[in-house]
């Protein structure tokens, strides 16, 4: 049969229209997703991509020309509605270097939707105790990364643990009243989840800050990417034999912001500046062949970025069953 438009609407019809047959015990489907967790070697560090949930985030809440945002999201088949919501991914990431257990980020523990705060089931599902975790890297005082540093009951969630985040984010977020532009007023409400989470690491004297370009572990280096929020970081892991930028919330929305680099979102404190980190890092990633991960990038988001006309595009790298 010559396949068509019509033939396949046909086809697919017909398929509907056929008699439901009952499911077995071991045919009935579980309902669940499996553990959102993905590895990866990075020379002789093993990374471990932990997903945190999903996050539905209306349209509208970035910059630029509405049409075209629209054009963007249905070519990516995408709700392109300024009121539709875009899954967007919250991923965290855990490295072990052979002698040390290092988290970047912790999640959004309860603070947020229903579909998020999956840090810790998934990090059972990883083999890992929190209690095992050495040092965990705040990248930025947003509640979808350091709101998980406390467990849903508002306990300490890994006990054992440093906490490292920069120094001027730390200071901004966690010391007097802090400054936020008129139009986003809900920065009050991230600056109180904020100094709830690190309050209890601060008050046991474990809470370390950083500047730019600190080693906070052997391979381990943080990088300030501004613009987002006051010191916004990114962490670059250069073991012998590899190395990966995990770049934060560089990108909020791949099919958005890849193309058009200056496509801010409200969460941005800058947006002027966020745009103008970004467009930076995206082309030192494409120049230099780094591999990049992002928290919002489709699970496992992690890839490649590449130059493509005036923007950029996201390159996933392939699964591997080994490694």
């Amino acid at each position: 049969m010559e396949i068509t438009r019509r033939s396949f609407g046909a086809a697919a019809l017909g398929g509907a229209l056929l008699p439901a047959l009952p499911l077995s015990a071991k045919e009935a489907p579980t309902g669940a997703q499996v553990a959102g967790v993905y590895r990866l070697k990075v020379g002789n560090y093993e990374v471990t991509v932990l997903n945190d949930g999903w996050a539905p985030l209306e349209t509208k809440i970035w910059s630029g020309d509405p049409a075209g945002a629209e054009k963007l999201l249905q070519a990516a088949f995408l709700p392109s509605g300024q009121s539709d919501k875009q899954q967007t991914a919250v991923n965290e990431w855990l490295i072990n270097t052979g002698d040390r257990l290092v988290l970047i980020d912790t999640g959004t523990s309860n603070v947020f939707a229903p579909s998020l705060g999956r840090l810790l089931k998934n990090l059972a599902a990883a083999g890992v105790n929190p209690s095992d975790v050495d040092d965990v890297v705040i990248t930025h005082i947003h509640p979808d990364h350091a709101a998980g540093l406390l467990t849903v009951d508002k306990k300490v969630a890994f006990p054992n643990a440093v906490v490292h985040v920069n120094a001027d984010e730390y200071a901004w977020w966690t010391q007097g009243d802090i400054k936020v532009p008129d139009q986003k007023p809900f920065w009050k409400d991230f600056a109180e989840i904020g100094r709830a989470a690190l309050k209890p690491y601060g008050d046991a004297g474990k809470v370390q800050t950083f500047k730019d370009g600190a080693e906070i572990a052997p391979g381990i280096t943080a990088v300030t990417a501004p613009g987002h929020t006051v010191g916004h970081t990114m962490v670059r892991i250069a073991p012998i034999g590899g190395q990966v930028l995990f770049w934060t919330d560089i990108v909020h929305n791949a099919a958005l912001q890849f193309p058009e680099p200056e496509r801010a979102i409200v969460f941005d404190l800058d947006n002027q500046q966020a745009i103008a980190t970004r467009r930076k890092v995206m082309d030192m990633a494409a120049t230099d062949r780094l591999m990049i991960a992002g928290t919002h990038l489709p699970f496992p988001g992690i890839g490649h970025v590449a130059k493509a006309g005036t923007g950029y595009a996201f390159v996933p790298i392939p699964w591997n069953a080994d490694l």
